[in-house]
């Protein structure tokens, strides 16, 4: 079975025609070849049930044990943004108390666990990707986590599990770096700021004192300060970008703190939430004068320019203050205020 489905990889890796498929050759000439080849009877509309009744909703394929639906199957043609159909998919596949949800362009395939803890994001377990991934570790992961002998005895459920858990912590770990590192540039801690002394004191001969060093991380924060993961764009890795040669004048600058009262007013200009690229924008033409001048434009995290890097902080800023939403509170894309948020004055 594992050389077949080895081989039928090979194929759909291969095919010319792929991404032109429509959502009916995709369910025809991908999902239900799979889902045979790993063991399900897809002639047994018991066992793979078509267009599976939820309330008042369908989802393409219920894989059903014993009369109980185990495994939801929901497919969308090669190309489609799996993204914009999780919630609804995870939705009732909650509601229905089903172990494992399955969401599909024929090309990607995200694994979820409906029942897990944290938002629809973070129950995603682990994601197959035909075309990218190497064809026999896609069919063992496609054997491990849908195979019909597997999600019966449970063994499916407890190494998506397995996955889940993993991914979450990796994830807590790349987030947790950042903000640790930005904590040290906003409030040094006196190991750093020895550190930083003694290494300059070794590269040339004096070492400055704790006041110069305070001062030096104050005046180049921004450069410093790295993005929270969800404000991120643009290239892995920051480009290196000239400094302007005039920099604009103190007294000129607006600070991430008075930035925080315009997030607010644009937020409640669109009923309390907006997209992150309007709040940008209409901040942007407030301050157009000030944001186009070269300090501003200059890129210092991640390939954005100064002005938008310092108003991603102001967001972060306005959140641990309790008045911004987490992203796990609000929508994906989206920045949304608190109760908090809406009594801002």
């Amino acid at each position: 079975m594992m050389e077949d489905l080895i081989a039928f990889l090979g194929n759909v890796k291969s095919n010319p025609r792929l991404r032109s498929f429509n959502e009916d050759q995709t369910k025809m000439g991908i999902v239900l070849p799979i889902l045979r080849r790993v063991g399900w009877d897809t002639e047994n509309v018991d066992e793979v049930s078509p267009e599976f009744s939820v309330e008042s909703r369908r989802v393409d394929y219920a894989l059903r044990v014993n009369n109980r639906s185990v495994v939801f199957v929901e497919a969308k043609r090669p190309g489609e943004d799996l993204v914009n159909h999780e919630e609804q998919l995870l939705d009732y596949s909650f509601r229905q108390a089903v172990d494992i949800s399955v969401l599909t362009n024929g090309i990607t395939w995200a694994f979820y666990l409906p029942r897990a803890d944290g938002d629809w994001k973070s129950r995603r377990a682990y994601t197959i990707d035909i075309i990218e991934q190497e064809v026999t570790s896609v069919a063992s992961k496609f054997f491990d986590l849908l195979s019909k002998k597997d999600v019966e005895s449970g063994k499916a459920h407890e190494r998506a599990e397995e996955l889940r858990k993993t991914k979450v912590k990796e994830k807590t770990i790349q987030e947790a770096l950042p903000e640790a590192w930005n904590r040290l540039i906003e409030e040094p801690d006196s190991l750093l700021v020895d550190l930083l002394a003694e290494t300059a004191e070794r590269i040339r001969g004096y070492k400055p004192e704790p006041a110069s060093v305070m001062g030096f991380l104050k005046q180049h924060e921004a450069q410093f300060l790295l993005l929270p993961v969800e404000e991120r764009e643009g290239p892995k890795k920051p480009p290196v970008a000239p400094r302007p040669e005039n920099e604009l004048p103190n007294d000129k600058k607006i600070s991430q703190d008075e930035l925080i009262p315009h997030i607010i007013r644009v937020l409640k200009k669109h009923g309390g939430q907006a997209r992150k690229q309007e709040v940008e924008n209409e901040i942007f033409n407030t301050f157009k004068g000030v944001f186009s001048h070269a300090w501003y434009q200059e890129h210092v995290s991640w390939g954005v320019p100064r002005w938008q890097h310092n108003l991603a902080w102001a967001k972060e800023r306005a959140k641990k203050r309790g008045l911004i939403k987490w992203p796990s509170d609000s929508r994906r894309g989206y920045w949304a205020l608190t109760e908090k948020g809406r009594s801002f004055d």
